[in-house]
């Protein structure tokens, strides 16, 4: 059990708890439009849920650009180089302009067809349409608005930005009823005003973001941003966060690629696994606070060359989510269905979910290490060895979970089995690749502290 006095822990704390209730208000977000649009009607919701996969895998991509910039600012910040982190700034806003730009050239086009290959009912594809095309319109303002969280978490300072998206959230809790059905107005725009408030209230939040970065100094002035900079740390900012984008991107697609066969065995197993998500949200959410505070700590440890405070990072960093998952490993291990009641009153939906949960408890401590261990190389800037790692496993749940699922007849419960063990897998071999990899190794030989 970890000892819960290391001088390490406040530091850790510091920026993990408040990265944490920052994710969960990302929740709140979501959870706030679905109950106005739940207003519209089934095919309402159904049409934002289906946008919903899209917009996943394109938040995913922007790790393409705010990964690589949080670990250069990082470690310049321990370095003493406040003016090299100044410039990645401007250089990342640059890049995340720009492929927020590329990306809606690209899909824009393409929304009709990918709504038409996913074989919504028409009613639910308009709704989908509308969604995804504010979205995607919007998309520059998307990227500048997570790549200023990232500049945030970089310095360790992940409080402000956590205020200014929850502001957010309230601008968004505000905007929905008036623009989604017209409270006030008489001029309901359904799901487009959902859409609508979300890129408002995103806004918001990047208007306040800005100003506050440029008061604590960590952006150089506007006309800085503004004037294009000379893309010397494009590629170094690339070649951090294209891997680490890489392992979010695929992630995002597995899981509608195994509705396919949770399908097969009726709704049931699906509506369970959506009531388990609400739950698990909230240890991955812990373990995203965490993986935060690693990128940023081990970062700017790195920056200065102190290798061996990288290892007590690391290492405390385990100790601590792996004494907070035991708990929820517990919850969901031995009082699985008194977890699931209060969603869902269907029996059959509760017995999924409590066999899911059940699964994934003996396992839940390796999402923690999976996650905390991509923060920790992401603070290295060595993000292609975990790619190495995670994209393989993650692929292989879909092939695994119809060998156990359907080939071997163990039905739902082997999907859940191959979902848990290739969070075993990745959660140890991450752990063992920091510790003992070779190519992470040589990161870690002991160098002397950089100059500013």
């Amino acid at each position: 059990m970890a000892r819960f006095l290391d001088p390490l822990d406040r530091e850790i704390f510091g920026i993990a708890l408040p990265a944490f209730l920052g994710f969960l208000g990302f929740v709140l977000f979501d959870a706030v439009n679905i109950f106005w649009v739940g207003r519209l009607g089934t095919s309402a919701v159904a049409g934002v849920a289906a946008a919903a996969f899209l917009t996943w895998a394109v938040y995913a991509a922007m790790n393409a650009t705010t990964v690589g910039a949080n670990t250069l600012i990082a470690q310049a910040f321990g370095a003493g180089r406040r003016e090299e982190g100044l410039r990645v700034a401007a250089e990342a806003a640059w890049l995340s302009v720009g492929a927020g730009l590329l990306i809606m050239a690209v899909l824009l086009p393409l929304i009709p067809a990918v709504f038409r290959f996913m074989g919504l009912q028409p009613g639910t594809a308009v709704h989908a349409r509308h969604y995804l095309t504010v979205y995607v319109c919007a998309l520059p303002l998307y990227y500048l608005c997570n790549l200023a969280g990232s500049v945030f978490n970089a310095y360790g300072d992940t409080r402000t930005n956590v205020v200014i998206m929850s502001a957010s959230v309230a601008v968004n809790m505000l905007l929905d009823p008036v623009l989604i059905l017209g409270y006030g107005t008489g001029r309901p725009f359904g799901v487009l005003g959902a859409a609508a408030a979300s890129v408002v209230a995103t806004a918001f939040a990047l208007t306040f973001q800005v100003r506050y970065l440029r008061r604590r100094g960590f952006l150089p002035p506007l006309a800085g941003l503004v004037r294009p900079p000379a893309f010397e740390r494009a590629r170094a900012i690339l070649r951090i966060g294209v891997p680490s984008a890489s392992v979010n991107l695929v992630w995002s697609m597995v899981y509608p690629a195994l509705t396919v066969i949770i399908t097969r065995f009726g709704e049931a197993p699906l509506a369970g696994l959506s009531v388990c998500f609400r739950w698990e949200g909230i240890p991955y959410y812990l373990a995203m606070g965490f993986s935060t505070a690693m990128a940023a700590l081990i970062g700017q440890a790195y920056g200065r060359g102190d290798t061996r405070r990288i290892r007590r990072i690391a290492g405390r960093g385990r100790e601590l989510i792996t004494a907070l998952l035991v708990p929820v490993a517990l919850a969901f291990i031995l009082v699985p269905e008194w977890l699931a009641r209060p969603l869902t009153s269907d029996p059959e939906v509760i017995a999924n979910a409590a066999r899911y949960l059940r699964v994934i408890g003996y396992f839940e401590i390796f999402l923690g290490w999976e996650l905390l261990f991509q923060g920790a190389f992401n603070g290295l800037g060595y993000t292609r060895g975990y790619m190495l790692v995670a994209v393989p496993l993650t692929v292989a749940r879909w092939p695994l979970a119809w060998l156990l699922a359907v080939t071997l007849g163990f039905g739902t419960t082997g999907i859940w089995w191959a979902i848990s063990l290739s969070t075993l897998a990745k959660g140890a071999w991450l752990a063992w690749l920091f510790h003992r990899g070779r190519a992470a190794g040589r990161l870690l030989e002991p160098q002397p502290a950089q100059q500013a």
